[in-house]
């Protein structure tokens, strides 16, 4: 009967003493039920990923290798006997049956121990005896239906849950729409599951607790599944399981996740959980968003953190690798970081402390973070004042101190006791080398021994790491020893090797630019250039350098070049300006930037930019030459459109007005054939006049050029609405409509479209159920989306586009009036304003149209 018969095997499995196997299309066990252990002495773990065969006797290998190939080209096997080898090596007589699922591409398999001297009908009785077991001993209701909702089958749970709950016997092709004692409500929703499935829709869902007080409240987990004959679905089959306890964990779980989100939203310190694989961001309380000064709607994962928080390149990449070597490493007293600086949302720095605490097993980063910047603020304003105290230490004299012969402290100045930081009473009699051993084998060492044995003075500067200090050293032998002057150079040696770094990154800069650069003085000569303009003067910069330019380029001399460049220097003003270089043909963009040496001069060849501009104004003057052409033909189609609907409108009125004439003369003389007749000339000629109306409101929709203005759209659509009173109130329609923005538009065509698309969610309105229409919208930087969604008739899928085009109805105008041309002139409306129509509906289950409008 089915081709596909779901059954949920993973819940079969434990019950069954049979082994029930599941194997992929090429030989390869997917999974084994644990009865495995018991009839071939392996394990499920021992035989999942491993192919059949190779578990096959010997003797039968040939045989069910044939077998295996016409069960995938369809075969179903009932009964089929072979030998299996047991894990400790003896031969085991069993009976397979199995079958091939083509959609999935696998085939389920019930594997039975046997002996030689079973009959073969006997084997086959067990097994399918056996299958019956494996479905009526799960208390999981099992059953299936025809397209007729009649019952096909059921198991024996499902026969003992209606003779319980409902006291009625479940009978094979009892309507399952038609049972006593359930309500309405409870078949409608399971009717509409069965339609669904029955059109060929696979269903898994949880299904609430019915209000029925006839049915035991739970949440049920229900399988539908359609089966097939010939490529066309004849049934379904059913599986539901009571999943009430997994509900109940669940609502639990979520009390108790709201409990650590409301703990953690009023503890004073920042946290925030990410997936560890992803980056993706889980969690974060108000606390972590307010201390890095970024909505946690713009925190979403750890790459955007990062770009966010540290929005230097250079810096964020310094950051990024400290961090995530840090937390590699594992050693968890690294994954804390002190006084990091971060940048807000309003570019205000901040300074946090920050920690991190990985959960590898659950995939999870838990991140901590306090707010320091206070702390940092004071500490870094404790810098400065030091600073502006070593500047003063700076300003006066040289410190000086004075050694014997031996390297003990004889004198030293209030200069030399500030930089040593040492009182004179804990220096003086002291050799240098015990009160700052770091001293030794240093070259201040060296120049003190040189010294003492040349005799000469010696002048050096001198790193001490043990201050991290740069010094300038000037040792001179005295007549009682040594005479030693210092100072502090730190600064000098920072700023000097600051400038050296400041002068190659400039450097660098510059060689990168994709534009060539020059550099100049007042007088016009060269002091730089990058390897670019060494490219385009086609000179080296060792030849130029100190050169006047107009030397390298005296063609250019008298031009727009010199006039441009001279005003820049006079006006100590930027200057851009494109020039064109007649002796190599080739126009450049030149900009000329004062500083106070001189000029820095930019320039770029922007010859096939030229190329495209001018190609760019012909075609935008042949465009309106054309464009000119073309509404100077819609006005006369216009004109031509109104005076045809005109002219084709007068002879009907005459139609019409002589057939109703002759009705009210000759009434009493004519039969009711003949009143018949007339009656259809009348209605014929109505339907023609309305037909040439719509064309000619179709071919005038959104060709004026209609004047937009501001709408407030609830306005609008109030006034849209009042027209359809009589017919809202007469079908008792439910309005549902959201607040409406203000819009610059057509009020003509904001109107024309609300009065089509909510005229036929009116007119298409579902006759066995309350109609209701919604109205809603939502936006996006660009544009505005409308829907007006209705409960009504519904369209096949196939009718989307169809009922756009001119003319294309899908009822006779005896079911539903109306000439085809509105979605025609709706469509037309909205994309005359760069918008978009569109449709998704499902035939019997109402209708949504979609509309855009641009904001500009």
């Amino acid at each position: 009967m089915s081709k596909e018969l779901p059954i949920t095997l993973e819940e079969f499995m434990e019950l069954s003493l049979d082994i029930v196997c599941i194997i992929d299309k090429n030989g390869y066990f997917l999974s084994v039920s644990p009865s495995s252990k018991k009839i071939w002495g392996y394990k499920p773990s021992e035989l999942e990923g491993k192919l059949f065969l190779n578990f096959v006797a010997p003797q039968d290998v040939d045989a069910t290798a044939k077998l295996y190939e016409k069960i995938l080209k369809g075969k179903e096997v009932a009964y089929f006997e072979n030998y299996y080898i047991h894990k400790k090596g003896h031969v085991v007589p069993i009976i397979w049956s199995a079958k091939y699922d083509k959609k999935k591409e696998l085939i389920y398999c019930i594997v039975k121990e046997s002996t030689p001297l079973k009959k073969e009908g006997n084997e086959k009785k067990n097994i399918l005896e056996s299958s019956q077991a494996l479905i009526n001993g799960t208390q999981n209701l099992i059953w299936s239906i025809n397209k007729d909702y009649k019952l096909l089958a059921c198991n024996q749970a499902m026969r003992d849950r209606f003779r319980n709950d409902l006291k009625f016997d479940l009978e094979i092709g009892q309507n399952m729409l038609e049972i006593p004692l359930l309500n309405e409500e409870y078949l409608k929703n399971w009717k509409i599951l069965y339609d669904r499935c029955l059109e060929g829709e696979a269903i898994n869902i949880e299904i609430p607790p019915t209000e029925n007080k006839r049915v035991n409240p739970a949440w049920i987990q229900a399988n539908l599944t359609p089966f097939y004959e010939n490529g066309n679905t004849i049934g379904l089959v059913c599986h539901s399981s009571d999943v009430t306890e997994k509900k109940n964990i669940e609502f639990e779980l979520k009390k108790n996740n709201e409990l650590v989100r409301n703990i953690l939203e009023h503890i004073p310190m920042g946290v925030a959980v990410n997936e560890i694989s992803s980056g993706k961001q889980l969690l974060m309380n108000r606390e972590f968003s307010e201390t890095y000064g970024w909505p946690e709607k713009e925190l979403t994962d750890v790459e955007t953190f990062f770009k966010k928080v540290y929005p230097d390149s250079d810096y964020r990449k310094e950051i990024s690798e400290r961090i995530f070597t840090d937390i590699e490493s594992g050693d968890m007293n690294r994954m804390s970081w002190s006084e990091i600086k971060i940048y807000t949302q309003e570019g205000n720095i901040k300074y946090i402390d920050a920690k991190n605490i990985p959960l590898i097993e659950e995939d999870l980063m838990i991140s901590t973070v306090i707010d320091v910047t206070e702390k940092v603020q004071n500490k870094q304003g404790i810098e400065k004042a030091l600073d502006e105290k070593e500047a003063i230490l700076e300003s006066i004299s040289d410190a000086f101190y004075a050694l014997d012969k031996d390297y003990n402290f004889t004198f030293l100045n209030k200069s030399a006791l500030k930089a040593i930081r040492e009182s004179k009473n804990d220096l003086i009699g002291k050799n240098i080398f015990n009160v700052f051993p770091r001293l030794k084998k240093t070259v201040f060492e060296e120049n003190l021994d040189k010294v003492k044995e040349s005799g000469q003075p010696s002048q050096f500067e001198f790193y001490f790491q043990y201050y991290d200090l740069w010094f300038d050293e000037n040792i001179s032998p005295s007549q009682d020893g040594f005479s030693v002057y210092f100072k502090d150079i730190t600064k000098r040696k920072v700023i000097t090797q600051a400038l050296k770094e400041a002068y190659e990154k400039e450097n660098e800069i510059l060689e990168s630019i994709s534009d060539a650069f020059v550099a100049v003085n007042k007088n016009l000569e060269f002091t730089y250039l990058n390897k670019k303009a060494e490219k385009f003067l086609d000179t080296k910069k060792e030849k130029v350098l100190g050169k006047n330019i107009w030397e390298l380029v005296g063609y250019a001399k008298g031009s727009i070049a010199d006039i441009e460049l001279n005003k820049s220097l006079e006006k100590n003003e930027p200057r851009v300006f494109d020039y064109y270089n007649e002796y190599f043909k080739i126009w450049y963009n030149i900009k000329s930037y004062p500083t106070k040496s001189g000029l820095s001069i930019y320039f770029r060849d922007i010859t096939q930019e030229k190329k495209y501009q001018d190609q760019l104004e012909k075609l935008n003057r042949e465009l309106q030459l054309y464009t000119g052409k073309l509404e100077e033909s819609n006005k006369e189609l216009e004109q031509f459109a109104y005076i045809a609907s005109h002219d084709l409108q007068e002879p009907l009125r005459m139609v019409s007005s002589f057939m109703m004439q002759l009705q009210k003369k000759y009434e009493d003389q004519l039969d009711d054939k003949a009143q018949t007749y007339i009656n259809f000339a009348v209605d014929g000629t109505h339907r023609m006049r309305q037909i040439i109306t719509d064309l000619l409101e179709f071919s005038r929709a959104g060709t004026q050029n209609e004047k937009l203005e501001k709408l407030d759209l609830n306005e609008e659509l109030a006034e849209v609405l009042s027209l359809f009173h009589t017919s809202i109130n007469k079908k008792n329609i439910d309005l549902e409509i959201e607040e409406l923005p203000e819009i610059f538009y057509s009020k003509t065509a904001i109107r024309q479209l609300f009065h089509n698309l909510i005229g036929n969610a009116i007119k298409y309105s579902n006759k066995n159920e309350k109609p209701k229409i919604e109205i809603k919208w939502n936006k996006n930087i660009k544009e505005f989306q409308f829907e007006i969604k209705d409960n009504g008739i519904g369209i096949d899928k196939k009718n989307h586009k169809k009922i756009f085009q001119i003319f294309q109805r899908l009822h006779s105008k005896s079911e539903y009036s109306g000439t085809g041309l509105g979605l025609a002139i709706c469509k037309k409306l909205v994309e005359r304003y760069g918008g978009n129509i569109w449709v998704q509906s499902q035939l019997g289950r109402g209708s949504s149209f979609f509309f855009t409008l641009p904001k500009n």
